[in-house]
């Protein structure tokens, strides 16, 4: 379709509990799980402190999610709906960002892969285009530029802009085109269920994370995977699925279910919340860094992601589902 919102939001309902309409709650629900998501490094730097580190930590929590998954889905007797092949194909292709995303961040520059993998923007625009043939418009282009910018600045700034220069760049940036892709993919496939691709999501994840451990192990990096120093496996157990119920299932329902309901390229902005609270957790609970380059750069995200919401809402308001 070509017109500028390619998809009628009839075929979804109002949350009534929530205020604003579909495409505002879908919003919504982007930007708050993306923001909660930046608080993800708090349950990782917990089981480090615990001596469960890198992929492995990934994977131990990924596999937890796969129990408040399963359970929702008994208790809504929806369990059926992990038959659908599209829900495993895009639970794999979000699963494997993830593990790619934190292997990157593991092993290479995290400002460098955080940059990198927040090029998804133009991803989803460009998804988007090939897959329904939404309009690249030039507001569009200055939205995902500005956007840019200020991660750029938020992250550090720097006389370079940040490059793939070995294994862990490449998995930053791949992780933010599958991540990309799959917005896009979800934003078309309205009809399976948000929680049965949740589930498919934390099982890929799982399954790709231990692979990642495997290779890293083999290949000389066993330091990255290792659980050798594990005091207490019980106090690591609970607190894995206490993180998966409260923080990690939230998470991942609030995006899938979101970006059902808003443009690919508008859930792909929403999603930069979580460096804005990652960075800010930081430096309020650990100290880090937070300067005045740091916090220009927060305000021109969230200016691009207040404009990218406006022209959203005045096409829902030009354009009313019918």
């Amino acid at each position: 379709m070509k017109d500028d919102i390619p998809f009628s939001t009839d075929t979804y309902s109002r949350v009534r509990w929530l205020p604003g309409s579909v495409v505002q709650q879908g919003a919504l629900s982007v930007a708050l799980s993306a923001a909660l998501w930046g608080l993800f490094w708090i349950p990782l730097r917990f089981l480090d402190e615990r001596g469960v580190s890198g992929v492995t930590a990934v994977a131990l929590v990924m596999f937890a999610g796969i129990i408040p998954s399963v359970l929702v889905l008994v208790s809504a007797k929806r369990l059926y709906t992990l038959k659908s092949a599209y829900a495993w194909c895009i639970g794999s292709s979000l699963g494997l960002s993830i593990v790619l995303y934190f292997t990157g961040v593991i092993i290479s520059d995290v400002i460098r892969v955080i940059f990198l993998f927040y090029l998804l923007p133009i991803w989803t625009t460009l998804a988007a285009r090939v897959l329904y043939g939404e309009p690249v418009t030039k507001l569009r282009l200055l939205v995902i530029a500005l956007a840019l910018i200020g991660l750029w600045l938020l992250l550090g700034g720097g006389n370079t802009i940040p490059m793939p220069s070995n294994v862990g760049d490449w998995c930053g940036l791949l992780a933010g085109i599958t991540w990309g892709v799959s917005l896009a993919v979800i934003r078309g496939k309205d009809g399976i269920d948000a929680r049965a691709m949740v589930c498919t999501t934390t099982v890929g994840a799982t399954a790709i994370a231990i692979v990642a451990a495997m290779v890293l192990s083999l290949s000389g990096n066993s330091e990255l995977v290792s659980i050798a120093n594990v005091a207490s496996w019980g106090q690591v157990l609970i607190a894995t699925l206490l993180f998966a119920v409260l923080l990690l299932f939230p998470v991942l329902m609030g995006q899938v279910w979101g970006a059902q309901r808003v443009a690919a390229p508008t859930a792909a902005l929403l999603t930069m919340t979580e460096v804005l609270v990652a960075t800010v957790s930081a430096y309020l609970l650990i100290g880090t860094e937070l300067n005045t380059v740091s916090m220009i750069g927060a305000a021109i995200i969230l200016i691009a992601v207040l404009i990218d919401v406006a022209v959203q809402y005045m096409q829902e308001e030009t354009h009313p589902p019918t």
